[in-house]
């Protein structure tokens, strides 16, 4: 009897060790896909609403993170696996998914600690080096802390003189607990400063775009975890001259009032000639009879589908699919000649507080005489949460929070052989110590108050991040210098400068910062 019950004992200690070495560890299996992941956005100063750093605050945390990476909310990817190869992806493996449910279910043990993965670098000055132009929203802004969304579009002159070709385009949000993301347009038409001009607070209230439809370029987005990156060589985007840049920034919901003021910074292609990225919009021209057949009956579910034919060989580095809150879905895929299908995007379950653009990792060819079809569901019915209208009506097409979209962006360019091997993860952030990259020594923050009104107690603001020797000049619109200065060698740390004083007349101009060899452009305006 005794022997029988040692021998089950032991067998039950086999059992519960073999067990228990089966269970994920915190330190070996968990930190890494969490460090990987997650930390992007669950840090110090960042968007998420608790940081997940240490073992201590993601095991305080570890119920909520199994049941949002189990149901796919978190992180945060809508589109389905393998219908498009992007870059940074942030969507989790079925294997990653099952070792973070078996750590919880396992009661979460932390491990050998000396397995522990450092935690990720997060440079705090530009990614990507030093920017050739800043561009920031003109004021501070003020988030209420009243539990609200925000849609705010900022214009903000570049002070180009001729156009310029862009390398890489860095969104540097200035409070990244409420900046949720943010989109950009480039306007010759200066619709969006009389649109400005109307509100009487800085910039003007809208809703998923910038509220007309001729702009001269659609820039990709920035939302959380987005990396910055470099154009491939020989390609790129055109920032055109006396051109005015719309920043829209969409503001999370907040507790506490909140201040924002993000910046922008610009590279700009050494080569002159480049082969341009465009964009082309599936809008509801596009629909069996077009914009008129556009129309969302209350308390009906509904799909349309347009097509696109492709008049010649295209290269698409990336898309842009964009519905307002009555969107469930939205797909995009080709149909070749030869009745093939190249599937580009598919978002099951559209949620317009995650959207963005997406790139690949490679470019894709389109043949010509391919057909483009874009499908897109809307629900507007009372099923749907965020129906915007209680009870529902009949939506239109429209850029208000009231109204619909149908549209996705594709960025192209024409094709040429060889294409399908240009990779868009070859050229990334500083911190993963590419050759040709190294930190900004420099981060603008920007000139206050503005407009000027006095130049003598505004000030440009910046932080150094390695002694260097400063100097400033001003130009105006045509290219003419009309003040400059000299400071030496300034120390590390933050620096406000005043303006210069002889700046006698109002109007539009530039303050470049000469950074060593580098030189900054910081637009400003004058109101004598």
């Amino acid at each position: 009897m005794f022997k029988r019950l040692l021998v089950l004992l032991i067998s039950t200690f086999s059992l519960v060790s073999i067990a228990s070495s089966e269970t994920p560890t915190f330190s070996e299996h968990i930190a890494p896909i969490i460090f990987n992941h997650c930390v992007t956005c669950h840090r110090a100063g960042e968007i998420g609403p608790f940081p997940l750093t240490t073992y201590t605050e993601v095991r305080a945390n570890a119920k909520m993170i199994k049941t949002e990476v189990s149901n796919g909310n978190m992180p945060p990817w809508k589109p389905v696996h393998g219908y498009g190869n992007f870059v940074d992806e942030r969507r989790l493996t079925t294997e990653e998914i099952k070792s973070i449910v078996d750590w919880v279910d396992g009661g979460s043990p932390e491990g050998d600690i000396t397995k522990l993965p450092k935690l990720p670098n997060f440079p705090t000055g530009s990614q990507l080096g030093t920017p050739d132009m800043v561009l920031q929203v003109p004021v501070k802004w003020h988030v209420k802390g009243d539990l609200k969304d925000v849609y705010r579009n900022f214009v903000v002159p570049t002070g180009l003189l001729e156009d310029k070709n862009i390398a890489a385009i860095e969104v540097r949000p200035g409070n990244k607990k409420v900046v949720h993301h943010v989109l950009m347009w480039n306007d010759i038409t200066g619709t969006g400063r009389s649109l400005d001009n109307k509100d009487a607070t800085p910039g003007y209230e809208d809703f998923g775009g910038p509220g007309f439809d001729n702009v001269a370029a659609t820039y990709p987005g920035w939302a959380p975890g987005t990396m910055p990156r470099y154009f491939p060589e020989g390609i790129g985007m055109v920032m055109h001259k006396n051109s005015d840049l719309i920043i829209q920034i969409h503001y999370a919901p907040s507790a506490t009032d909140e201040e924002d003021q993000t910046s922008i910074n610009i590279f700009f292609k050494k080569e002159k000639e480049i082969r341009e990225v465009s964009e082309i919009p599936i809008l509801p021209d596009y629909l069996p009879g077009g914009y008129n057949a556009f129309s969302i009956p209350a308390n009906q579910k509904k799909t349309f589908k347009g097509s696109y034919t492709v008049s010649r060989d295209m290269s698409v580095l990336g898309v842009f699919p964009h519905m307002h809150k009555l969107g469930m879905d939205a797909k995009l895929y080709a149909v070749t000649p030869k009745n093939d299908t190249i599937k580009f995007i598919n978002i099951p379950s559209w949620d317009f507080n995650w959207q963005g653009a997406y790139s690949y990792k490679n470019l894709i060819k389109i043949p010509r005489n391919s057909k483009l079809y874009y499908e897109a569901t809307y629900d507007n019915t009372t099923a749907n949460p965020y129906n915007p209208n209680t009870p529902p009506k009949t939506v239109k097409w429209g850029f208000s929070t009231m109204e619909e979209m149908y549209l996705c962006y594709i960025f192209s360019m024409d094709y040429e052989a060889g294409d399908e091997n240009i990779s868009q993860e070859t050229i990334t952030a500083a911190n993963e110590e590419q050759e040709h990259t190294e930190l900004s020594p420099i981060n603008v923050r920007g000139i206050f108050p503005q407009p000027v009104s006095n130049t003598a107690t505004s000030q440009i603001q910046f932080t150094l991040f390695s002694n260097q020797n400063i100097s400033i000049d001003v130009a105006d619109m045509k290219g003419q210098i009309v003040s400059s200065q000299s400071f030496g060698q300034l120390p590390v740390g933050e620096h406000s400068l005043a303006l210069p004083e002889d700046i006698n007349a109002s109007g539009a101009y530039v303050c470049r910062i000469h950074v060593g060899e580098n030189i900054i452009s910081v637009p400003f305006s004058v109101v004598k």
